[in-house]
């Protein structure tokens, strides 16, 4: 990558001068204006902040004075420059307030990296920052006493897609899913059960959805609550991991609650607390109850006083065992509503002696549908829910992904189900899947006759804004898969991967491909070809489709 050229050429520079910066302090940018050059970085104002009184270790004079005066970050910046400025991919550098080096890179240098990426093909954008390190995500997991609501979907796409992305950067991936089978809520919905094949009605029941009467029938004559109440939840899992694999989501590993307690995972956990005296008796029941001034509102029980262990102590337990098999990176995706949770098991986390920055929770947001003016509620118990299966039969899963994938997990969604549907350019998933269409049509119709020997095109023909442009965006999909791998933020790929489809339906519409002379339309083929890979690569890790016809 260009933007890893340039850091190498910063640090170098910096290591001449005897600066003291550490690797990660060195940014490098994508400029969003052109007139500011391709790339940007802010490292003399952070040199300036360490180093006030000027560069060490050198004797010639700068601006601002003798060796030893304080120097501004515009001076650092001059200073910086002037050593950089002849690097072989560099057309120019300009210094701009306060203290920002902006480097234009030469064209010959971005037709080049056409070439490099369709060399690289299905693997191109991969890294190895997870290397030799594995990771492990949970997402979903839930509430088993209904079918699979929106609620708790949303965490399905973010998880399998950041999944994706960590297997893309090197890292061995865990999908796992944990199934709360225990508890009162399982006791309630076999009460609902039995109660209505006893004649009751079901609006008195303490779950009402009508898929009440379906699990009625399915399980047939049962002995008491607590068995129709497992049976259903058994029923349930199966019809939500149905779900979830028309999602596009296949898991490696389903956890069942009930297992924790039943094979003493839990039981060993609380032991392994109650030696590190993090465990209290109170009013009967046991608390997890650190000692740390900072962590004693951390209290929470772990054993109720009838001995039954809480959902906290087998979660305990659960988190227990992803750092005891040795993960690297442990990430739980969860909806808003858990909030508390968090550090509550980054204390239990931290009592074990794991890494708590190895564990990340990220916390998802609510969804709400627009049909009209009305808004569907979403409330198991009451059973007046939107179902994933609702939405993938009106939109499809790949609608379905991109629209959840478009925000911020942190942010709340209104879902137009209508504009999903749409067939297009304002529907953001057909107009990043048309531009794939489009591609493939392009290289049907010239069904190979056309040059291009071992990967190997004349790239120095691609000297237009809309060709240029069009590498610039390809380029940036490494760049963004390395910092999702780091920052978690899926929804920057569907962002991409829309101001992708744009680019190139706009060299598209002003670069004639197919009518040129043999040499320009191998360039400008091999170009759609490029294209092709990093939109293919892209919605590979959105978990959408890449459709060859529309």
């Amino acid at each position: 990558m260009i933007r890893e050229r340039i850091k190498k050429d910063i640090r170098k520079t910096i290591s001449n001068f005897k600066f003291q910066i550490s690797n990660g302090e060195i940014e490098v940018r994508r400029t969003s204006d052109q007139n500011f050059g391709d790339f940007s970085t802010n490292i003399a104002l952070k040199i300036a902040k360490v180093h006030p009184l000027g560069v060490p270790g050198s004797n010639k004079a700068h601006p601002g004075g003798e060796t030893g005066s304080k120097q501004s970050p515009m001076e650092f910046a001059k200073i910086l420059a002037d050593s950089l400025q002849n690097l072989p991919y560099l057309k120019k550098l300009e210094v701009k307030e306060p203290g920002f080096i902006n480097f234009f890179i030469k064209d010959e240098v971005w037709q080049k990296q056409a070439e490099d990426v369709l060399n690289q093909g299905p693997k191109y954008g991969a890294n190895e920052i997870g290397k030799s390190k594995k990771a492990r995500v949970e997402f979903i997991s839930a509430n088993p006493t209904g079918p699979l609501h929106f609620g708790n979907a949303r965490g399905g796409p973010i998880g399998d897609s950041l999944a994706s992305v960590l297997e893309f950067s090197g890292y061995k991936v865990l999908r796992e899913y944990l199934h709360d089978d225990v508890g009162m809520q399982v006791q309630k919905l076999g009460e609902s059960i039995i109660n209505l094949t006893k004649g009751c009605k079901l609006e008195d029941q303490e779950y009402k959805g009508e898929y009440i009467r379906g699990l009625a029938k399915k399980i047939g004559k049962v002995k008491n609550a607590k068995e129709a109440g497992e049976k259903a939840v058994k029923i349930l899992l199966d019809e939500i991991l149905a779900d979830t694999k028309s999602m596009g989501i296949k898991y490696d590993k389903v956890y069942p609650e009930s297992e924790f307690g039943s094979t003493g995972i839990t039981k060993k956990a609380l032991e392994a607390l109650d030696k590190k005296k993090v465990l209290k008796k109170q009013k009967g029941a046991v608390w997890f109850a650190p000692s740390d001034q900072f962590l004693r509102d951390r209290e929470c029980v772990v054993v109720k006083s009838d001995g039954a262990y809480t959902y906290f102590a087998n979660d305990i337990a659960y988190h227990k065992l992803k750092f005891d098999e040795g993960y690297d990176l442990v990430i739980d995706i969860l909806g808003a509503n858990h909030h508390g949770h968090i550090p509550r098991l980054q204390a239990a986390i931290s009592a074990f002696g794991f890494d708590v920055s190895k564990f990340t929770v990220i916390l998802y947001q609510w969804v709400r549908f627009k049909r009209g003016t009305q808004v569907v509620k979403m409330a198991k118990r009451a059973g007046t829910f939107v179902t994933v299966r609702e939405v993938l039969g009106e939109v499809g899963k790949d609608a379905l992904r991109f629209f959840i994938l478009m925000h911020d997990a942190n942010s709340h969604i209104d879902f137009d189900l209508d504009l999903a549907k749409e067939h297009s350019s304002k529907n953001p998933v057909y107009y990043v899947q048309y531009a794939h269409a489009r591609i493939a049509s392009i290289l049907k119709k010239v069904n190979g006759k056309w040059k291009m020997e071992n990967g190997k095109f004349n790239h120095q023909l691609l000297t237009t804004n809309y060709e240029l442009d069009l590498i610039k965006q390809i380029t940036k999909l490494p760049e963004l898969i390395e910092e999702i791998a780091t920052s978690f933020a899926v929804h920057r790929l569907t962002g991409y991967a829309v101001e992708l489809a744009d680019s190139f339906h706009r060299f598209y519409e002003n670069c004639p491909v197919i009518t040129e002379g043999e040499e320009l339309k191998t360039a400008r083929l091999a170009l759609c070809m490029v294209t092709k890979i990093a939109l293919a690569n892209t919605l590979s890790l959105l978990g959408v489709s890449a459709p060859d016809k529309m």
